[in-house]
Formats: C-alpha cells, sequence, structure tokens
C-alpha cells in the first residue's frame, strides 16, 4: 500500500497490528531504552520533522523489534504508518484529513496540527524545567517542529470533551466500530489493556474505562471518559506536571463521594 522499501520490516503487518501496538515495527522511540524524547535530535534536527514520511529515516534502517502479533509494545512508529496509510488512501495530508473529519465535524475549533515557528495566537508555548540552572526554557528544540500521527496535536480542555461526546455519540464511526474500539484488543502484564488506540484501565473492576494519555517534554495529558456516569476527566499541563497523579486524585475523590 505504501510505495517504498520496507527493508528489514515485516511488509505483512497488518492495519489491526499497528492499531493496537502489536506489530513488532521498529520504534523510533523506543520507550523501553531511551529516557527522553528530545535525545533523538542530537543528530537528526527537529525542525526536519513536519510531516510523518519526515520520520521515516529514523526507524526504516532498523529490524524488527519482534515478530508481529507476538505481544503489546507500545509503539510512536506504529501510528506515523497509520498516518501515512490515511494520506495514501485519501490523497490528503494527515493534518487536513483529521481537521475535516474528526476536528471541525466534532466542533473543535480550537484543536489542530500547527507548527512550532508559525503558532496560531493565544496558543500557549510548552516549557522544561532545567534543574541544574533552576529555570524554565521552552521545548521548541527538543519536539517535533509539526505533529504527526504518533501525536502532537494542539487542543483545549474543552475541545477533548467535544471529541468524546462526538466519539461516544456515534458521529465519527458506527455504534458496532465504536463498541469495538473501546473493546479490549490487546494486554500486557505491566500496563493497562489496549483498544483500537486507546487505553482501558485494568485498575477499576467492572468498569471499563478508557483513556487517552501521553507526554512530550513540556507536555503531559490524561483524558478518561466514564460512560455509565457521563463523566470526563481531563487534565493537561504544559510544564510537563504528573497529571496522571491528578487524576487518580480525582476518580479516588469521586469514587469514594459516588
Amino acid at each position: 500500500m505504501l510505495n517504498f522499501d520496507w527493508k528489514q520490516i515485516d511488509a505483512g503487518i497488518t492495519v489491526k497490528q499497528l492499531l493496537t501496538h502489536t506489530s513488532g515495527i521498529p520504534d523510533y522511540f523506543d520507550e523501553s531504552i531511551m529516557e527522553e524524547y528530545e535525545e533523538l535530535w542530537r543528530d537528526f534536527p527537529n525542525y526536519k520533522i513536519r510531516t510523518s514520511a519526515d520520520l521515516l529515516p529514523l526507524f526504516i534502517d532498523k529490524p524488527m523489534m519482534y515478530e508481529k502479533g507476538e505481544r503489546f509494545q507500545y509503539n510512536n512508529t506504529g501510528f506515523v504508518v497509520l498516518g501515512l496509510i490515511i494520506e495514501k488512501i485519501t490523497g490528503q495530508p494527515f493534518d487536513i484529513y483529521l481537521k475535516e473529519n474528526i476536528f471541525s465535524p466534532s466542533g473543535m475549533e480550537k484543536t489542530g496540527y500547527y507548527e512550532l515557528d508559525r503558532l496560531p495566537a493565544n496558543c500557549a508555548g510548552n516549557y522544561i524545567w532545567d534543574e541544574e540552572r533552576k529555570e524554565y526554557y521552552t521545548n521548541i528544540y527538543s519536539v517535533d517542529v509539526k505533529g504527526t500521527g504518533a501525536g502532537g496535536v494542539f487542543t483545549t480542555v474543552e475541545d477533548v470533551e467535544l471529541f468524546w461526546r462526538a466519539l461516544l455519540s456515534g458521529k465519527l464511526l458506527s455504534t458496532d466500530m465504536t463498541d469495538e474500539m473501546l473493546r479490549i484488543q490487546s494486554s500486557s502484564e505491566e500496563e493497562d489493556n489496549y483498544g483500537y488506540g486507546i487505553w482501558i484501565s485494568k485498575k477499576y473492576e467492572n468498569c471499563i474505562l478508557p483513556y487517552f494519555t501521553g507526554m512530550d517534554p513540556g507536555v503531559t495529558f490524561i483524558s478518561t471518559y466514564k460512560r455509565d456516569e457521563d463523566l470526563n476527566i481531563t487534565v493537561v499541563s504544559n510544564f510537563g506536571d504528573d497529571v496522571w497523579k491528578i487524576k487518580n486524585a480525582i476518580q479516588n475523590a469521586l469514587i469514594r463521594n459516588g
């Protein structure tokens, strides 16, 4: 489907395996061996990353991590390739396709993939703490200049809630596809379960609690939705705060008082 030489990468990897992090495709940011995302840009300038295809040099020459379908391991490259597949099928840039088919139909007017050197007005910067100098510095040299299939969208708490409502009301996918997305598709002993592109918490018994989460240098995010209570909790930080601790405190307080 994608017209380039896959080299050592198994060309038989499926879309399902990419969506469920079971593909084994080489991860350009392997979190099991790399501690900081900004390590990527020591030898490869981050200002070159403005499309998903721009990330190809960071993984295309690497061998498979494991045989496809063998196990779950969170994989950034998988979603880069999914973004490339969308561009191939639709003939549109990834960010334009999402704007027309996800953001606009959901009413997410303050969400988009913006370039760091062309940010719109009222867009918050992101900051990293320098322990040595005891001061913050911006993340403009620590992340991709523009987000890709692996992440990097700019959004607001209000727009995230609009996304959940559009998704769960059937506006973006059919009811059957939405249910399949939120059903456990892969799991591991060390981490939570995973659906299609979404985490599913193991923490709460008899409760399917889907959530999105992520982090980059200077950025942290988590958003959960408890469907039986119509309860959305979203915590974001542009200083890299522990949003997971904050979310858990809110969640536990609600459970105790419920």
